[in-house]
Order: structure tokens, then C-alpha cells, then sequence
């Protein structure tokens, strides 16, 4: 009997109301303008808290909210792409600028024409770097944020950078 008379959405939408539970409907993620990512001059995407704390005038983090319903009703999907890939070094996910470089690719083709916003974990969730700097809101904000980061894979289009 599971799911017995339900349509493949309504299974979805009764699966992952039962996943929310734990982390509640909606969990607020940092994302960066993906227009500061098409333009920014750097070898290689800066962490989090330089991000947030040395670029206010450019404002290249924005706050969104992902919900459950949003998820399976592909809201984001067009709008906002979060990156799958590899670290290359411990503490350092991208020292070549090679992951970047495929990222602004991506972003400037037809098929990234409409991407409003990206998500990638080095610089869109407080990083612990160096080891032992990242504070106890932040990594609380980490936890609650990597608890949820599968919202991201299932809610926005994905990029994998091999």
C-alpha cells in the first residue's frame, strides 16, 4: 500500500514532507549573483566569510529560501544552479582556477544564459579555513545548512565539475 492512488508528485510532495520534518519546510541557503560570478577577476572563487565579509559594496551573496514544495515543483530549476565538485586540495577546492574557468563557461553558454544564482560550497557556506577559524554561528549555520544541501541537488539544475 505505498502510495497506492497517488501520482508520482503527490508521492514526492508526501516523501519529502516526511524529510522536512527534521529540518522544517524551508531552509535559507547563500547563494552568489551569478552575474558577480560571470565577472569576477579572481584566479579562483573566494571563501564564504571573505565573500560576505569584504565585498558588501557588490553584494555577491544573497540569502534564498528553498522549500519542499518549491523542490518538486522545479521553482528554481531555470534560476539558480549549484555545483558539484571536487575539492583539489584539503583547503583549497580550486588552486588552479580550472573549476572557475569551467563555471564561468557554463554560466556564459546558451544553457546558463537564464542562471540568476549559484551555489557552491566553498563559497557559499562558512568554511573552516583556516582550520579552526570559522566561529560557533557559523558553524552552526554549516550544519544546519549542510543538512539540507540535498534540496539543492534536487531543486536547482547541477553542474558537475569533474
Amino acid at each position: 500500500d505505498f502510495y497506492l492512488g497517488l501520482n508520482a508528485k503527490e508521492a514526492a510532495m508526501e516523501t519529502l514532507s516526511k524529510l522536512s520534518l527534521q529540518g522544517g519546510d524551508t531552509c535559507t541557503f547563500f547563494m552568489l549573483e551569478a552575474k558577480f560570478v560571470r565577472t569576477f577577476r579572481g584566479k579562483s572563487l573566494p571563501f564564504f566569510q571573505e565573500l560576505r565579509d569584504k565585498f558588501t559594496a557588490k553584494e555577491p551573496l544573497v540569502e534564498v529560501a528553498l522549500d519542499y514544495a518549491d523542490v518538486v515543483k522545479g521553482t528554481h530549476i531555470e534560476t539558480t544552479l549549484a555545483v558539484s565538485h571536487r575539492w583539489m586540495q584539503p583547503d583549497d577546492p580550486d588552486p588552479d582556477g580550472e573549476q572557475l574557468k569551467a563555471l564561468k563557461g557554463f554560466l556564459n553558454s546558451p544553457a546558463g544564459k537564464k542562471i540568476e544564482r549559484v551555489w557552491i560550497d566553498s563559497a557559499c557556506m562558512p568554511q573552516d579555513q583556516p582550520k579552526g577559524s570559522r566561529s560557533a554561528e557559523d558553524a552552526a549555520a554549516f550544519k544546519r545548512m549542510l543538512k539540507e544541501v540535498n534540496r539543492l541537488y534536487l531543486g536547482t539544475t547541477v553542474l558537475i565539475l569533474l
